[in-house]
């Protein structure tokens, strides 16, 4: 049977937002990413006497504001169960204003003007999360009522933090809205227990065979475990920096002084690198 969808993403469907990904035992630095969204409605078998699955204008129109509301913004998981978040009254010049303070698990304290914070409710500042946060928003606006009159019965939220690394979110569409549904909640979509950290860059990126002993780090299982996470990346550290040793102390003994740019050459001089640095 056939099936009309349509898709919708513009460079101006964009917000320029800081975050940072906190769990336990684990905090990324404060950083920012140029974030893309763009929305996909499926699901019409026909499409309306207007020749429309839905009119891409009220799409277009929804996006816009929907990343207006976020764009330079600070983007703050509201329901984090690793950050403390209170509201404090800075006072500059005689003028006191709100501000948002962020009391992380390792000590770190973030201080922002809460104008400056998109208060979210949210658990991770995640693409996976966002793009939950952003399909309700969405649908809200555009009224599950009128897509569904339309024949619309899905919603597939995307969003991209950069190239190659988006998350999407897909979900039926409601007969009616109800603001205590728990398809709504955020903690529906996010599983219960611990998951195990990932782990290090030399478990994550292949080893070389005869380096696989001497870079081998192991993760302990459980999340909350730091000082499992801190001696594998102090063995990586250790492991690189006794290799840097080895090409450093060649370099300076002239072992590639007499190299020239030749292809030949610059093969042979990487095959005496290999050697140097395993």
């Amino acid at each position: 049977r056939c099936q009309f969808e349509i898709s919708v993403a513009k460079e101006s469907f964009k917000f320029n937002a800081a975050h940072f990904v906190a769990f336990k035992g684990y905090r990324e630095r404060l950083h920012g990413h140029n974030y893309l969204v763009s929305i996909r409605l499926i699901g019409s078998r026909k499409i309306g006497r207007d020749g429309y699955v839905l009119d891409y204008g009220c799409v277009k129109k929804v996006a816009k504001n929907v990343c207006k509301e976020l764009n330079e913004h600070f983007i703050c998981p509201m329901l984090s169960d690793v950050i403390k978040i209170e509201t404090v009254v800075e006072g500059i010049n005689g003028k006191a204003k709100d501000h948002l303070k962020l009391t992380c698990e390792d000590g770190t304290i973030f201080v922002f003007p809460r104008d400056d914070c998109a208060m979210l409710p949210i658990v991770h500042a995640t693409t996976e999360e966002l793009a939950i946060y952003l399909w309700r928003k969405i649908i809200v606006d555009l009224d599950c009522v009128l897509l569904k009159s339309r024949g619309i019965n899905t919603m597939e939220i995307t969003v991209a933090e950069a190239p190659g690394q988006e998350a999407t979110f897909r979900l039926e569409i409601p007969e009616i809205m109800k603001e205590d549904d728990p398809m709504f909640d955020i903690m529906t979509y996010i599983t219960a227990g611990d998951i195990p950290v990932e782990g290090c860059a030399s478990q994550l990126l292949p080893p070389d065979e005869s380096a696989t002993n001497s870079l081998k780090c192991q993760i302990d299982s459980q999340a909350t475990n730091n000082s499992s996470s801190k001696k594998c990346c102090e063995d990586c550290v250790n492991s690189l920096s006794k290799k840097l040793e080895k090409l450093a102390l060649a370099i300076d003994d002239g072992k590639f002084a007499d190299k020239t740019d030749s292809k030949k050459d610059l093969s042979s001089t990487l095959d005496e690198l290999k050697a140097i640095m395993n």
